[in-house]
């Protein structure tokens, strides 16, 4: 009998992209392709010496081993592996060695997760610049950029970050056979913004993943309101922290819990003193309020990683807050979905077009992401019948299950990964004699 050979996908991410939901989703991907009946999976960390523009030092998880691999030693490894999957946006030495390996062996494929547009991310750094009055000098050099064209025309800029950052999204995107998308609203954004509809045909949505949960605990049904994840201004911390006031105005029993923050603590001593701050202010002059009370009822919980842990602070939760500026998924709300718990999210389009329109979410309108449409928002959810809100949480739970599992993500990537390959229907689980 021969041995069947299971057909080599390499995984290159950047170390420092590896925060939060693209690390986890990045594992679970690595261990699914490797239990899989016809692939193998390694996952290349790389770190970079942005002076040179070349790896500084890469690590390889191969067979829950990890190996330092020299820029030197890339050639080879590239070369041996059927499928390149690139998570995000390589440094040069990587696109390097990606145009050296497919010149050799045209055999080889290329997969790029696109989790963002890079265009985007810099109209929204230069939109923000010139609405702080702090920022007036990087507002001038954004637009100095834009109004000479960093946008199409990115490689006369390489020497800047934003320049070297389009143009990367670019070459990766030009290179691969397969570009994903967390989203339809994300594919339809980047085809757009980076005129890639001839090539179509080669972008396709992949969402993540979280674990199912076997069991799940009824919900409190109390008011209770849970923000998981960093209090990055972009997650719209800030935003929620100002509408616990109109919050408490209108349902004094209502409870909150912030989980996460920073890993010092340091952030969530100052979160707690200006939550405290913002309801004593508010509350000032208004009569029949208890402000302790109020301040008794938020909690902050620091960092938390033990994963039985989260998995109780969701279970104590009725609902999911993440009012943030923009997500390309969100593994937060797959996992309340899981826990039967219901995502209240801004209503941008990937979210909207992830959740919402799904009808398993509550959305904030993106123009009153503020104190007050956070909290509007969330009091008229207070209101609702509570047995339509249970129906809701019970098919938001079925609907997780079924689209955003790490084993259907897992699923969608092995038939991608297939399809590259030639492997017909047949031949995909056909061991050979």
């Amino acid at each position: 009998m021969v041995k069947y050979q299971k057909k080599k996908v390499l995984h290159i991410a950047n170390k420092n992209a590896l925060h939060g939901g693209i690390g986890t989703v990045l594992d679970y991907l690595h261990n699914g392709v490797n239990e899989s009946e016809d692939f193998q999976s390694d996952t290349l960390l790389t770190s970079y010496d942005h002076k040179n523009k070349r790896p500084r030092l890469s690590t390889l998880k191969k067979d829950d081993s990890n190996k330092n691999v020299k820029h030197a030693d890339l050639d080879s490894l590239v070369e041996d592996y059927d499928v390149v999957h690139v998570h995000g946006i390589p440094h040069y030495g990587i696109l390097e060695k990606l145009y050296e390996a497919k010149s050799k062996n045209p055999g080889l494929k290329v997969v790029n997760t696109a989790h963002s547009s890079v265009k985007s991310e810099f109209e929204a750094q230069l939109e923000n610049a010139k609405k702080s009055p702090h920022k007036k000098e990087e507002a001038r050099s954004l637009q100095y950029l834009k109004d000479r064209n960093v946008l199409n025309d990115p490689s006369k800029f390489a020497d800047t970050y934003w320049g070297s950052a389009i143009w990367r999204q670019e070459q990766i995107m030009t290179i691969s056979d397969s570009v994903q998308h967390m989203n339809e609203a994300y594919k339809a954004q980047i085809l757009d913004e980076y005129s890639a509809e001839e090539s179509a045909q080669k972008h396709t949505v992949v969402p993540n993943g979280v674990h199912k949960i076997k069991e799940t605990v009824a919900k409190p049904n109390k008011k209770r309101l849970l923000f998981v994840g960093r209090f990055g201004k972009e997650k719209g911390v800030d935003e929620f922290v100002d509408a616990l006031p109109h919050i408490f105005e209108e349902n004094p029993d209502a409870e909150v819990r912030f989980v996460g923050g920073d890993k010092s603590g340091k952030v969530v001593e100052i979160y707690k003193k200006k939550v405290a701050a913002k309801l004593r202010k508010h509350f000032k002059n208004k009569t029949g309020h208890n402000v302790n009370d109020y301040i008794s009822r938020i909690e902050f919980t620091g960092w938390v990683t033990d994963k039985n842990k989260l998995a109780e602070h969701y279970q104590w939760s009725d609902y999911l807050m993440v009012p943030s500026k923009a997500e390309s998924f969100c593994l937060a709300a797959a996992e309340a979905l899981m826990h039967e718990r219901i995502p209240i999210i801004t209503k941008t389009k990937a979210l909207d077009d992830l959740y919402i329109s799904k009808g398993v979410a509550f959305g904030i309108d993106e123009d009153k992401r503020d104190g007050k449409g956070i909290a509007a928002v969330v009091n008229d959810v207070f209101k609702k019948d509570p047995k339509a809100i249970a129906k809701m949480a019970k098919e938001g739970r079925k609907f997780a299950i079924e689209n955003y599992s790490v084993e259907s993500m897992i699923d969608l990537q092995l038939d991608s990964y297939r399809e590259l390959l030639g492997m017909t229907p047949k031949e995909r689980h056909k061991k050979a004699k």
